[in-house]
Formats: C-alpha cells, sequence, structure tokens
C-alpha cells in the first residue's frame, strides 16, 4: 500500500494519554510518517524533521481538532440492511419474530454489501477500527480490507446439524487465525463468534470455551443483555450469565462482553477480574427496551468498558458521537449526579480503551510511535462555538457530521468529506436492492 508523509498544522490536538487522561494542545503539529505518528506537540521543526526532506502533504488544522480515530467495540455490520424495517418491539420479539427468518435469504453478495454499507457510514462518523458478530465471516475481512478499515470480525465455528444439534469446526477457526492473524494489512483481528448463553444446547459451551483456549482466540458474546436473559438463566443453572460462562470456561481468553446490562456485583467482580471489555451499547438498550446499564458501577468495579451502537437494525445508526453523548447523560441522570463519568472517561472509552480491546493496542492515542488511525472535526459551525473546553464539545455538542477527515493507518478513508476508498454512490445503490431482497 502507497503511503505518504503528513502534516497536520496549526490544529487543537485531544488525545487520552496512556493511562487514559485526556490531553488538550492548541496550535499543534502532528506528523505522519507512512503508517506511524512521528511527532505531537507545538513545533513546526520537531514535526518535520522526520521526514529528512522527503515531500510531506499539509493538511491546514485551523478551526478544527484532531483526535483518535474511534472504536465501535460491538455491532453487527450487515445488519445496516435491517435498518428502519423492525422497529418498536421488544427483543425476544425482534429477533425471534423478524430478524432471525429474515436472515434465512442472506448471502455472501448480501452480507459484503451490508457490511461495507455499514463500514462507509462508520467512516463519515470518526470511526476507524469495528467489532463484527454475524455470518461470512470471509467476505466480511474482505470488505473491511477493501476500504482500509481495522475490523475485529467473528468466525462461527460451528455447523448446525439436522437434528437442531451442532457440530464444532476447530479446524475452521485455526485457518481464519492462520489466514488473518498475521495479514501485512494489519488490518484484521479474528474472534470466536459465541452468540450467548441461551441459543445453544449446554454440551456446546464447553467445547466452544475450550477452543477458544487452545487456540489462545479472543470471543465475541452477548452476555446480560436483558432480565429475561437472566432469570431464565437462573432458573435453568441455578446462577446468573456471567457465573455460568466462567463455570463453562469462557473469560480465560480477551473477551468483547457486550450489554451486560444487568450485573450484580458478583457478575462485575468476575469480569472485572477477567480479560474482559465490556461493550456499553446505549442507544439499542434503550431502543429495545431492554434497560439501562450502570457503566458508573462498572467503571467503579474496575471493569474495562468500551462503546458499541450494536447493530443498525435495532439503533438504528452507527454514531458513536451519539452513544458517548447518551451514555455520559444515562450515568449521570441515573446517579443523581453531574460529576458522574466525565467527558474524558468517554472519550478515552470511546478511543484507547475501545482500540486496545479490539486488539489494535498501538492505536487510539495521537503520540509518537502509534499507529496514525486519527480524524478531523470541524469547528467552524453554530454548535461548536463558542468552542470553550474541546474535550465537552467532542462529546456534547458535536455529531458525526462534523467530522470532516478520517485516517486510518496513515491513509485517508475521508478526506474531506469524500470517501477515497469506496465508491459511494454504487454502494448506496447496491444496498437498496439488497434491503429489497433481504425484507421482502
Amino acid at each position: 500500500m502507497k503511503t505518504q508523509n503528513h502534516l497536520f498544522e496549526d490544529i487543537i490536538l485531544v488525545t487520552p494519554d496512556k493511562n487514559g487522561r485526556i490531553t488538550t494542545t492548541d496550535h499543534a503539529y502532528v506528523s505522519v510518517r507512512g503508517n506511524t505518528i512521528h511527532y505531537a506537540g507545538q513545533s513546526f521543526e520537531m514535526a518535520i524533521d522526520g521526514f529528512n526532506g522527503a515531500a510531506y502533504e499539509r493538511y491546514d488544522g485551523r478551526n478544527r481538532m484532531l483526535l483518535p480515530a474511534l472504536a465501535n467495540i460491538h455491532g453487527h455490520l450487515a445488519m445496516t440492511l435491517f435498518r428502519n424495517q423492525a422497529d418498536d418491539r421488544n427483543l425476544h420479539d425482534w429477533l425471534f419474530n423478524v430478524i432471525f427468518p429474515r436472515e434465512e435469504r442472506l448471502d455472501e453478495t448480501i452480507v459484503y454489501t451490508g457490511t461495507l454499507l455499514g463500514i462507509a457510514e462508520m467512516i463519515r462518523s470518526g470511526t476507524g477500527a469495528a467489532a463484527d458478530m454475524y455470518y461470512y465471516d470471509e467476505v466480511v475481512a474482505q470488505a473491511a480490507l477493501a476500504a482500509g478499515f481495522r475490523l475485529n470480525f467473528s468466525c462461527d465455528a460451528k455447523k448446525l446439524r439436522p437434528d437442531g444439534q451442532y457440530d464444532l469446526l476447530p479446524q475452521l477457526l485455526a485457518d481464519r487465525m492462520k489466514q488473518y492473524a498475521g495479514h501485512p494489512s494489519d488490518l484484521l483481528r479474528v474472534s470466536l463468534l459465541v452468540h450467548s448463553i441461551y441459543l445453544y444446547e449446554d454440551a456446546l459451551y464447553p467445547e466452544l470455551a475450550a477452543l477458544a483456549e487452545t487456540l489462545n482466540c479472543p470471543v465475541q458474546i452477548h452476555v446480560s443483555e436483558t432480565i429475561q436473559e437472566v432469570s431464565e438463566c437462573v432458573e435453568k443453572y441455578g446462577c446468573r450469565p456471567p457465573q455460568q460462562l466462567e463455570k463453562f470456561g469462557f473469560f480465560r481468553t480477551p473477551t468483547l462482553a457486550a450489554h451486560c446490562t444487568f450485573l450484580d456485583d458478583d457478575d462485575r467482580s468476575i469480569l472485572a477480574k477477567s480479560p474482559v471489555v465490556v461493550a456499553h451499547n446505549p442507544s439499542s438498550n434503550l431502543k429495545l427496551g431492554s434497560g439501562i446499564a450502570d457503566l458508573a458501577a462498572m467503571i467503579d468495579a474496575g471493569l474495562n468498558v468500551g462503546l458499541g451502537t450494536d447493530g443498525a437494525g435495532s439503533n438504528n445508526n452507527l454514531d458513536l458521537y451519539r452513544e458517548m453523548r447518551l451514555a455520559a447523560l444515562l450515568a449521570k441522570g441515573t446517579a443523581g449526579d453531574a460529576a458522574k463519568l466525565s467527558a474524558g472517561q468517554l472519550l478515552d472509552m470511546a478511543s484507547r480503551i475501545g482500540m486496545a480491546g479490539l486488539g489494535f493496542a498501538n492505536s487510539g492515542r495521537i503520540t509518537a510511535g502509534a499507529d496514525a488511525d486519527l480524524q478531523i472535526m470541524r469547528c467552524d459551525v453554530p454548535s461548536m462555538t463558542p468552542l470553550g473546553d474541546p474535550v465537552a464539545a467532542l462529546v456534547y455538542s458535536s455529531d458525526a457530521s462534523l467530522v470532516e477527515s478520517l485516517m486510518v493507518q496513515g491513509r485517508f478513508l475521508l478526506y474531506k468529506g469524500e470517501l477515497r476508498t469506496i465508491d459511494e454512490e454504487k454502494l448506496l445503490a447496491e444496498a437498496r436492492q439488497a434491503a429489497k431482497r433481504l425484507n421482502a
């Protein structure tokens, strides 16, 4: 992949440090050499020093902010094609009476189109990396590679038999990990797909957990999303989902645990001591009537928490700026304490913590040596004037429409409003046709 040198000049720099503390620098210079950040600070001379006389592209940062690309750590990207199709239903009704029957019509072409549509939407909203839990994982991976987008995609390493039971496919997962773990693009990470504690027969869960541990493979799973899930788990097993999943052998490898809407102290203790990152999805949980996760309690218990949108079928968008704002307001409102969860904590969750949870630990910060995954946000609009505290402005005042540019690995995927790696007009036409086939 051809890369260039870039200099962002006279820009407001906002970034977490390695410990999650947010720093803001006015009139900053950020230089990118190839796919790596070379310098971030206030010296023009030091910024261009690393180019060693080579040409570089200049980006005028006046009335702009530069911050890390965001990480959407839970979603089902091809479900963009279910957007605005099955609304105002609770989760069980939505899944079993609408989504699961329509998903029987899926094929590789539909999933590729829906995935690329989701990626295009995220690029436009400042997101440079995501998690995906869906079908046809190979075409999902190919869509990410085509767009130059970072993705942690899940492999469904099992096959449903005619009798309704599952056969485990360990070689499939091993092959995916071998194929993509060392992919020269470094854009992809592989996880094992485990939908939830309620979808498979009991005997399969220890096998899935053992497979993940044997291959040292991360896991993506929904956990305690609804009170119904928790109640049925207690009735069946005598304990709550995190406790039973731990008994099955999960949480021994890095795990993206989506939702975690209903946790007690014991649940939080189990997750906090394990290599788990919780994916907090406030919009989807509210829209499906599932409930409100106690984000402050999770953080106080020592959990690592990032943000997700869930699928566009239940959100109905993939805008992490909306999720940051909503997560902050819910935490403050439910606690009755405006000091609960600062804007800086939310930005750290959406960037540094999220990137690490996806397996891209060298991203999520703007500092020398980090991967050049960044975005440019406009400040020259009424909703961002006066700017005041840039961090508060990002979380409480901004939205995806203000994202001007997005760079991943030193390559612009969005440049001053124009998608560079996706033919947007062609994609939208194909997505409309795919949605008609899927939702007929």
